[in-house]
């Protein structure tokens, strides 16, 4: 019999990611065969620059991840994102069809079209996922579930998540020359808030944020349905940026500091507190202080808080989530970064990793929590899983985006 495998790929700036799954009859979850992680190469904030050297990334992600797991990869679950993703909102209504007034699939399917009728048309985008966030039967709101229910008129509140069409066409032609087929595409929050969220999170209000590389992305539930998200080009290679130039070192020798000395928290060291560039660099003699690295660290980071703050003021979610921050993404790992949140925030916060591979060192397994997120996302649509707002969830999937992007290759 032939092995029900998923692979997940995951093209960040800093890292191309692979991690390969096997469905397993009986078993609630996937099980984990192999993971390859690469470091990045033509790729910037989230978009293919160099399809040359972003291909051969790729190619040497999945051969990495091919010999740890034992098996051939032939297709993948793709995460994408960036800050050339957007978000906005959209709503339908229709009439019930039935004559009884029980509502179907079919209605809220109606529904769900009739909200994207309505979002503006640009060339230069195309549509990557409609989220119902709400629906309303005869105007009363709050319905989760609405098939099933009796009513006239059906109404739905969706979220809208769009992508840039050129950088999509670039993922893809990248994807293909490495020799792969794609299954489909999810939005790297998403993908992120399948593995980092609990159930009971998502329904009290919480926010889930992906310190990544070269973006920052959020996503927002409450009441078990995605509400808001949003991406910001501002991640851990702008911190390291910061450090080379505060310090007038190479980029490289900068980022070896920031993983060796990085923190937040100035205020914890004083002028005797110094790090050593001989350590990373022989002929170099200088002496740096913690205290300016951790003042350059938390700079950087206040400016994503910044922008939160201004997210949460617009939904009118600011301070007013129980179930808090959940911190995802390498630079979630930095000391006392969940203490600055918290008082940059004013909400509960903590560091999500993956319960699954605890033999896993746990900066790996914060680092992978976006293509580990699409495994389990590609698990729960192949297997009819889906709850609740998933249910009726909607994206052009396979018979959708992989024939549109290959119609616009020449």
């Amino acid at each position: 019999m032939a092995r029900n495998i998923i692979t997940s790929l995951d093209v960040g700036t800093s890292t191309i990611q692979v991690v390969v799954a096997e469905r397993m009859s009986g078993e609630a979850n996937p099980r984990i065969l192999g993971m390859g992680m690469v470091n990045s190469a033509g790729v910037r904030r989230g978009a293919i620059v160099d399809l040359d050297d972003a291909t051969g990334a790729i190619r040497a992600a999945v051969e990495e991840a091919r010999r740890s797991s034992g098996v051939p990869i032939r297709s993948v679950w793709v995460a994408t994102g960036g800050p050339h993703a957007t978000i906005s909102s959209s709503r339908g209504v229709v009439a019930v069809s039935r004559a009884d007034g029980e509502i179907s699939q079919e209605d809220v399917r109606r529904a769900i079209a009739a909200a994207e009728t309505f979002i503006p048309k640009n060339a230069n985008r195309e549509i990557l996922h409609i989220i119902p966030r709400d629906f309303r039967v005869d105007h009363e709101a709050g319905v989760k579930d609405p098939v099933g229910m009796h009513g006239v008129r059906l109404e739905v509140d969706t979220l809208i998540i769009e992508c840039s069409t050129p950088v999509l066409k670039n993922l893809f032609k990248c994807i293909e020359a490495a020799g792969l087929r794609i299954e489909d595409y999810v939005f790297s929050p998403l993908a992120a808030a399948e593995m980092a969220l609990t159930k009971r999170q998502k329904e009290l209000g919480v926010m889930l944020l992906d310190l990544g590389g070269g973006t920052a992305s959020f996503i927002v539930f409450e009441e078990g349905m995605p509400l808001h998200a949003g991406v910001f080009p501002i991640g851990g290679n702008q911190i390291t940026n910061d450090v080379a130039i505060g310090f007038r070192t190479h980029v490289d020798t900068a980022e070896q500091i920031k993983c060796a000395y990085g923190s937040c928290g100035p205020a914890q060291f004083t002028k005797k507190d110094v790090i050593r560039l001989a350590e990373f660099v022989p002929e170099e003699q200088t002496v740096l202080g913690r205290r300016e690295l951790a003042e350059i660290i938390e700079a950087r980071l206040g400016d994503i808080f910044e922008l939160l703050q201004k997210e949460l003021k617009k939904i009118g979610r600011k301070e007013l989530l129980p179930g808090g921050v959940v911190l995802v993404g390498g630079s979630s790992l930095i000391p006392g970064v969940v203490e600055l949140t918290r008082y940059e925030i004013g909400l509960p916060v903590q560091c999500g990793f993956p319960e699954i591979l605890p033999e896993v060192d746990e900066k790996i397994r914060a680092s992978f929590i976006v293509a580990l997120g699409t495994i389990q996302w590609a698990y729960s649509k192949t297997s009819g899983d889906y709850v609740g707002w998933a249910n009726h969830f909607s994206h052009i999937g396979q018979s959708g985006w992989v024939k549109w992007l290959k119609s616009l290759l020449p």
